[in-house]
């Protein structure tokens, strides 16, 4: 049976369609969460998928979607790769080196960077992905010792009130970073809200205007992201945090939040690659995995 290609840059609604047996086969999300999340206006409108058919049934997948970032001071368009998916029983006939192939040569004029996140870097180190080393950093310099009044509203985006917050917070997001961070990763943040794990974690305080995704478990306060409209301080964000903590881990590229703390950190498991040079000395960053894509 003759396999096609198609190419969708103004995504179409029967190929997106098409695409969720795939997803649902491949990665277990149910068709009925992804028409949720294209139903509520989360889906990225730049998402082009490239698609191997056979007749009508998508067999395998690479999409591609433009990413804003802050890196080394200055604002970087780049690409970023995500759906990577075949069939099960169309593994091993070469359909994603021939996707992937297709894909980075469209690719290689416009964008300098071109990320994708992965459990198994091997397979993409062939096509010149290399690992971006990742961070946890670790504050000792602030603590809190006495429970305090609960000054943060925990949010549910699935109530229309609520996601406003969100997305006004997004439209005029501050970096946390000038040196590694991604920017206007709402779309992704989205996505990654019907995982009950995050969604429990996500609350606004109404006096600093921002979203918190934090948990504190053991005495420390994990810091998994901060969407704000304005330069925030560490300090102030950990006087809205009413659990007790001696330790603060944050789990993005901090350099915004923490210019008068000294920390330190370790390496994590990250799942981040990159094709293309850095423009930066790579010292400690991290990719935020609320905006997972």
């Amino acid at each position: 049976m003759q396999i096609t290609l198609q190419i969708s840059r103004s995504l179409q609604g029967e190929h997106r369609e098409a695409l969720y047996p795939l997803f649902e086969q491949v990665f277990g999300i149910p068709t009925s969460m992804l028409e949720d999340y294209y139903s509520r206006g989360f889906w990225n409108p730049d998402y082009c998928p490239y698609t191997l058919f056979k007749e009508k049934q998508a067999v395998a997948n690479v999409s591609v979607i433009p990413m804003k970032w802050m890196m080394g001071g200055k604002i970087v368009i780049a690409a970023g790769i995500q759906s990577v998916m075949t069939l099960p029983s169309e593994r091993g006939q070469g359909h994603m080196t021939r996707l992937m192939r297709h894909v980075l040569h469209d690719l290689k004029d416009n964008y300098s960077h071109v990320f994708l996140q992965t459990e198994n870097p091997a397979l993409y180190k062939k096509y010149g992905f290399v690992n971006v080393e990742e961070h946890i950093f670790i504050s000792n310099a602030i603590k809190n010792n006495k429970v305090r009044e609960c000054t943060l509203r925990k949010l549910d985006y699935q109530k229309e009130e609520d996601l406003k917050v969100i997305q006004s917070c997004f439209l005029k997001q501050y970096p946390n970073s000038y040196i590694f961070t991604p920017l206007s990763y709402q779309h992704s943040f989205y996505l990654n809200l019907y995982n009950p794990y995050l969604a429990e974690k996500l609350y606004y305080s109404d006096s600093l205007d921002l979203l918190l995704v934090y948990l504190v478990e053991d005495g420390i306060l994990k810091l998994f992201d901060v969407i704000g409209k304005k330069r925030i301080s560490l300090h102030d964000i950990c006087e809205q945090i009413p659990e007790l903590f001696t330790e603060v881990e944050i789990y993005f590229t901090p350099d915004q939040l923490t210019h008068s703390y000294p920390l330190q950190y370790k390496k994590k498991e990250g799942t981040l690659m990159v094709k293309g040079e850095l423009p930066f000395d790579q010292g400690p960053v991290a990719y935020p995995f609320t905006a997972s894509f």
